[in-house]
């Protein structure tokens, strides 16, 4: 098992199990429940497909605690511009959120192993542009694509097309290209969440650069963003 200590191990934790074999990804899961005596733990554990197991932890077993996240977060002292106004943003509203540095990443897949959390709870901003010629930021999960039918359809437009790199550039050019969070940067912009996240407590966001996220509750981001619910996301 890795070096944490049972005594600091509780639910919500993420535990991770690593492949026997090369190539092999391994098994990422949230902790649900903490399990047997403390010389003999075991642990409920929801895996990323969604399964429910009972785990008794192993050599190929690690855990990743809330408070070593927290202490990892704590390390960020400089921040790019760009997240620094969006944390400027979240602390004027009076949000709880944490700033969760990591190394860089350029897919929301990614960027949920190297923090350790489960790919449902990780949002990726989609920029898509109407008939009509408005711009709308449409939020899904790692685990889900966007369905541009079903957006143009939630929005009441007749069609919708995910924006080309080089507009992406224009139109936001605070942030990193691949990088644009559900709010902050240009006002205007119609911002639609898939149904799905709310499903999650909280969520884990891009900050603006592909080094740093934000995590946030679920209901705060559609408050903060003043955003539309709507199934618009495909497995």
């Amino acid at each position: 098992m890795s070096t944490t200590r049972q005594a600091a191990v509780e639910r919500g934790d993420i535990v991770t199990v690593s492949g026997r074999r090369v190539g092999d990804p391994g098994r990422l899961g949230e902790i649900l429940d903490v399990l047997g005596p403390p010389d003999h733990p075991h642990y409920a554990v929801r895996w990323e497909d969604g399964h429910q197991t009972i785990l008794y932890p192993g050599e190929t077993t690690s855990i990743v605690t809330r408070h070593e996240r927290d202490r990892a977060a704590s390390h960020a002292v400089a921040l790019a511009p760009a997240t620094q106004d969006l944390v400027d943003t979240l602390r004027s509203e009076g949000v709880e959120f944490e700033l969760l540095p990591h190394r860089r990443t350029t897919t929301a897949s990614s960027e949920a192993h190297v923090l350790g959390v489960l790919p449902q709870v990780v949002a990726k901003t989609v920029i898509a542009r109407t008939d009509e010629g408005g711009l709308i930021r449409a939020v899904v999960p790692a685990t889900r694509h966007l369905s541009v039918l079903k957006l143009a359809s939630a929005v009441g437009a007749k069609s919708a097309a995910v924006l080309e790199e080089a507009d992406l550039v224009t139109a936001y050019p605070q942030f990193e290209l691949g990088a644009v969070p559900p709010f902050g940067g240009p006002a205007g912009d119609r911002v639609v969440v898939d149904r799905s996240l709310l499903e999650q407590d909280h969520v884990v966001l891009d900050g603006g650069a592909h080094d740093m996220s934000l995590r946030l509750q679920s209901a705060d981001l559609v408050a903060l963003a003043d955003a539309q619910v709507a199934d618009i996301g495909v497995s």
